[in-house]
């Protein structure tokens, strides 16, 4: 078919058309229209993206404060309003029970704190619901509503019987961090003498047992020789639901190069928690001296509530809170964020923030509603709407499936 030259434009005007645009460029763009539209970009991929945190310990001050978490609070760091704010889809709640309750019938405190989740979401049904699986989660996520999950923070509460840590899991308990500032009868604390030189014998039937369950195994907090006894013996991706990189801040709770590397082999993924004194040395050296000096009177607040962990955690953080050294920038996540991309690969990074469990956080995610802060940080790193999807609860979500489809589920 031939085409018709009757109306054509010469080529002589286009040419001259073409040279005087070049010649008078359009208008360059400003640094805040830039900015406004990668803000643009941000706001519209959160809001596309399952956004999760795996841990956060506000039972506690559901349990301890009476904090009603349907409704919008002006303490602690997360509720479902400032998560809806915040664009965070899902978040996992920890049933913490110290240590020092390991030989005392820690099982009955984690039931009670369990129990409060339950019934706090029933109640709050409008905008909540228990997740179990990702499946769950994706399908909440769809009508609107928080996804709320359970965690455990020390394995103290299954009391060395493999039927306890099966209850746990019909009850919703996806994840156990193994121990938590001191080791116990599953494994050595990273904060603790060792005990067993890593998992002990229980440990290792545990280990066995979450993987024929489905429900994740959890590294943070335990030690590095038990981090690799987990590596060597789980069948099935681990996850460290609330660790930072030590390579940037030698803290023994954040994990080693070796570790990271071992993490991305095995599947897994490092959620990166937000708590300044596990991205910052020098925060963490301030901060230590502010622990001393508070020490007596944290003595006795602790000596008031008479071994109660939650009364104590509610009244003892608003005073460390109020006395902590300046948090860093939001740049000293980014940093671990990047630390981790780089040695244990884009698919095994994510967010763990340890809201309600720590006194200070980076500034501008100081709760829950600050987290499309990350989404925007992200992006003028450089990092794709893929990868920041991946960041953002991608990679938690595919790991969380990957151990349900090990286990046969």
């Amino acid at each position: 078919m031939k085409i018709s030259t009757q109306n054509a434009i010469p080529v002589s005007l286009l040419a001259a058309a073409v040279a005087a645009m070049l010649a008078f460029p359009a208008p360059a763009r400003t640094q805040e229209q830039t900015d406004q539209d990668l803000m643009a970009r941000a706001q519209a991929l959160h809001e596309r993206a399952i956004v999760i945190d795996t841990h956060v310990d506000t039972p506690m001050l559901m349990a301890g404060r009476g904090l009603d978490i349907g409704r919008r609070n002006d303490f602690g760091n997360l509720d479902l309003v400032r998560m809806k704010e915040g664009g965070l889809d899902a978040v996992f709640m920890a049933v913490f029970v110290s240590n020092d309750l390991d030989d005392d019938h820690p099982a009955q405190h984690a039931l009670q704190t369990i129990a409060v989740i339950h019934q706090q979401v029933c109640l709050n049904a409008p905008l909540a619901e228990i997740a179990y699986s990702p499946g769950d989660i994706r399908r909440i996520a769809k009508t609107g509503r928080r996804a709320v999950l359970i965690g455990m923070e020390n394995g103290g509460p299954v009391e060395r019987s493999l039927d306890l840590l099966r209850m746990y899991y019909r009850l919703g308990v996806r994840y156990i961090t193994l121990t938590h500032m001191k080791s116990n009868p599953i494994c050595d604390s990273s904060t603790d003498d060792p005990r067993w030189g890593g998992l002990s014998p229980f440990g290792i039937e545990m280990v066995a047992e979450m993987n024929r369950l489905g429900m994740m195994i959890d590294v943070s907090h335990i030690s590095d020789d038990a981090f690799f006894d987990v590596i060597e013996r789980s069948a099935a991706p681990v996850i460290a639901s609330h660790s930072a990189t030590r390579a940037l801040c030698d803290s023994p709770r954040d994990l080693t190069d070796e570790m990271l590397a071992a993490l991305s082999r095995n599947g897994g993924v490092i959620q990166i928690v937000f708590y300044s004194g596990f991205l910052s040395d020098e925060y963490a050296k301030k901060s230590a001296e502010v622990r001393e000096r508070l020490r007596p009177m944290m003595d006795k607040i602790r000596e008031e509530t008479g071994g109660n962990e939650d009364e104590y955690y509610a009244r003892a953080m608003p005073i460390w809170r109020e006395n902590a050294p300046e948090a860093p920038g939001i740049d000293a996540l980014i940093d671990h964020i990047e630390h981790a991309v780089e040695v244990a690969g884009i698919d095994h990074v994510g967010l763990g923030s340890d809201y309600d469990g720590a006194g200070s956080f980076p500034k501008g995610l100081e709760d829950c509603t600050g987290y499309p802060l990350i989404t925007y940080e992200l992006l003028e790193h450089g990092y794709s709407d893929q990868d920041v999807t991946k960041i953002l609860g991608g990679n938690l979500l595919r790991v969380f499936g990957e151990v349900e489809k090990r286990a046969g589920r």
